[in-house]
């Protein structure tokens, strides 16, 4: 059974210490280093602090100023995270899975499949929600694909189309940098067209009216009455909006009305509706 140092908080407050001061190479001298407490290291290139995952092996460890290099056997597993909102990279990235949770926090899991040397460089941009792929070969990252914009609401006749303003990946808003406050995923793709909403055309002038006034053939004056007269209060009313009742008798009032209209249009203001001025009204 292979013996399994032990390094637990005291210890690893030891390490940080003494990496303040160079490069720092831990090793045990039978069997594996083991993290029996999660122990958070100061890197200074770039300024961004580790965490080694309670329950970490690793058969010896160098710490630089800006990567964390573990040698691991077959069998190890190494668990270390960002402390604070971060990114991580891991080479080479056989048996590495990356992933970011809530707070921008990223964390590496490497499951050694025999004796490698892992350097695990961090960096205080935001990680994404990505995952290494795990196995054989150059991994590489995944990011989930876009969600698809969704279509605009097909035009109903007579009625212009208004096109759908779409939010490419929720929690971006308008931004194409960055990461989405909702999910983490990164906002690079997020574009989102509004087309101009088309005028809305002129609507028409409504036509004058045609109809004309039968005044008669005589010529209307104080005390004249009948149908002719009738026409006149309508179109007195129509015109002038008197509120005049329709009685067929016309009266000194409405003669002096007319007599300020005939004086408006250029005509002789005598309070006569003869042949000039019922044709100015027909006109109006």
């Amino acid at each position: 059974m292979i013996k399994k140092l032990k390094i637990g908080f005291l210890s690893l407050s030891v390490l940080a210490f003494m990496f303040s001061v160079g490069v720092l190479t831990v090793s045990a001298a039978a069997g594996d280093l083991t993290w029996s407490a999660d122990q958070t290291i100061d890197m200074s290139t770039p300024d961004q602090d580790l965490t080694i995952v309670s329950g970490a092996t690793a058969a010896s460890m160098v710490i630089n100023a800006g990567t964390l290099v573990p040698t691991l056997a077959l069998g190890d597993v190494f668990t270390v995270k960002t402390a604070d909102a971060g990114n991580l990279s891991v080479s080479p990235t056989t048996g590495v899975v990356i992933t970011c949770a809530n707070g921008n926090i990223g964390t590496a899991v490497i499951t050694a499949a025999g004796g490698q040397a892992y350097t695990i460089t961090p960096s205080t941009s935001a990680c994404a929600y990505q995952t290494t792929a795990t196995g054989g070969g150059g991994g590489g990252s995944y990011t989930p694909p876009a969600t698809p914009a969704t279509p605009a609401v097909p035009a109903t006749p007579a009625v212009p189309a208004t096109p759908a303003v779409v939010n490419v990946i929720p929690g971006c808003g308008n931004r194409t940098t960055g990461f989405s406050t909702a999910t983490g995923i990164s906002c690079v793709g997020n574009t989102s067209t509004t087309p101009a909403v088309p005028a809305t055309p002129a609507t028409p002038a409504t036509p004058a009216s045609s109809s004309s006034y039968n005044f008669g053939t005589t010529t209307l004056k104080n005390g004249s009455k009948g149908e002719a007269v009738k026409e006149l209060q309508r179109f007195l009313n129509e015109k002038l909006d008197l509120g005049l009742v329709v009685d067929g008798k016309l009266g000194p009032k409405t003669i002096a009305v007319i007599k300020k209209w005939q004086k408006a249009n250029g005509l002789v203001a005598d309070g006569l509706i003869g042949k000039l001025t019922k044709a100015k009204m027909n006109a109006q």
